[in-house]
């Protein structure tokens, strides 16, 4: 009926699944099929971990000069970055050590389980290999949800068994790895020694104290503070700790119907992306813009450069100096975030037609420009010099990742 090739066996059996009318099929029929086309699948995927395992082990990646098997995948096959992060590690796991790889051909194993154990296994390998038997034993007779369970608990014990190496062994052991998960958000992964451990946490719980309660915005969780502490320490050092400093460059794209929020005439040219990073909202942007150098390039098409403008920088160093002392900090009431750790906000959007001077600015820090921005606050300033918050109107809705929202006056 078919040909030789199993993956045209393949296609073409797809093909004949397309063609079935299942509208009058009774509802057994169709649970008993999806149950069937998910343990077919579960079977594809294993021989995918097996080809990627055979690929990745002669670097065939690199014959197209791609820089990593990931950056090949993500190019070349219908797969994200952390897809194929994902099955790399299955990959390799089921390369370096024969019995996972074993147990996946034979069907003992899932694609789950292995996902779930490759990255507990780095740079835990020689208890890995002690503790081998038992763990696929476990993995044998348990949901992959249920074993991410054990495999979490059996990566603390080996953890403890790192513990007992000496102090050069484990420093030799350091890593970060930071992964892009949907939506753009930053995932970390690593393992550093004891010290560094307790000199990160100590950094992050001193730069970010527990937040005051009955004020106008929820306190904060300890994972929550120390996410943001670690990113205002990043940015602190980059500018220098000074006030008035220019900061890293951080390069924004938008296109012309986004900036305007008005509809696009080709979807494809839609844009509105953090250099590096990837698709933002547009009220990210605008936050961005509030204290930055903007440069004005015209385009036509995809790669025609018609206009180079000169850098523009929205707020002057005298300008933010007069904020400095007239602010001494975040402006956000309860905030006792210092001028070193702020940007200049606009009250009223520079998109809007807002001013840059110091009756319409004002400082805040990283946490609540994003809730002036993104998360719908509002924040003007009396007459008396003092600021009053609104929350956001009913309805409103965060702003996420992708979204392409219209703008909205900060």
């Amino acid at each position: 009926m078919f040909g030789d090739d199993p993956i045209e066996q393949i296609r073409l059996a797809v093909k004949e699944l397309d063609a079935e009318d299942r509208r009058s099929w009774p509802g057994s029929a169709r649970s008993d099929q999806l149950v069937e086309l998910l343990e077919v699948t579960e079977r594809l995927q294993a021989q995918v971990v097996r080809a990627v395992s055979d690929w990745d082990a002669r670097a065939d990646w690199a014959l197209d000069a791609a820089l990593s098997p990931r950056s090949w995948l993500t190019h070349r096959a219908p797969i994200t970055n952390v897809a194929a992060s994902r099955l790399v590690g299955m990959a390799r796991l089921a390369r370096e050590h024969d019995a996972p790889g074993e147990a996946l051909r034979a069907g003992d194993v899932s694609c789950a389980h292995l996902e779930v154990l490759a990255p507990m296994v780095r740079n835990r390998e020689p208890e890995y290999a002690r503790n081998e038997a038992a763990l696929l034993d476990a993995a044998r007779s348990m949901r992959a949800d249920d074993f991410g369970v054990v495999a979490r608990h059996w990566r603390g014990i080996a953890d403890d068994e790192l513990s007992k190496l000496d102090a050069a062994q484990i420093h030799q052991r350091r890593n970060l790895h930071i992964h892009r998960s949907l939506f753009g958000m930053g995932v970390l992964d690593g393992d550093l020694d004891a010290e560094g451990t307790e000199i990160l946490l100590t950094a992050l719980d001193h730069a970010v104290p527990p937040d005051p309660t009955g004020g106008p915005v929820p306190p904060r969780s300890l994972a929550q503070r120390r996410a943001d502490a670690l990113v205002d320490i990043c940015g602190a050092y980059l500018s220098g700790h000074g006030e008035g400093t220019t900061p890293v460059n951080l390069n924004v794209t938008i296109d012309h119907h986004t900036l305007t929020g008005t509809p696009p005439t080709d979807p494809r040219r839609v844009r509105c992306e953090l250099d590096g990073f990837g698709p933002i909202p547009l009220a990210t942007a605008f936050r961005l813009a509030c204290d930055c150098s903007l440069t004005r390039v015209l385009m036509r098409g995809a790669s025609e450069v018609l206009d180079l403008g000169r850098s523009t920088r929205l707020v002057s160093a005298a300008i933010r100096k007069a904020l400095v002392i007239r602010d001494r900090g975040c402006v956000f009431p309860g905030c006792d975030r210092p001028p070193a750790w702020c940007d200049a906000h606009h009250l009223i959007g520079w998109e809007h037609g807002g001013p840059t001077n110091q009756q319409n600015l004002c400082l805040l820090c990283r946490r609540h420009h994003v809730l002036c921005h993104e998360g719908g606050w509002g924040l003007t300033r009396r007459d008396d010099g003092t600021f009053e918050v609104t929350e956001p109107p009913a309805g409103h809705v965060p702003s996420r990742r992708h979204g392409r929202a219209p703008p909205t006056a900060s």
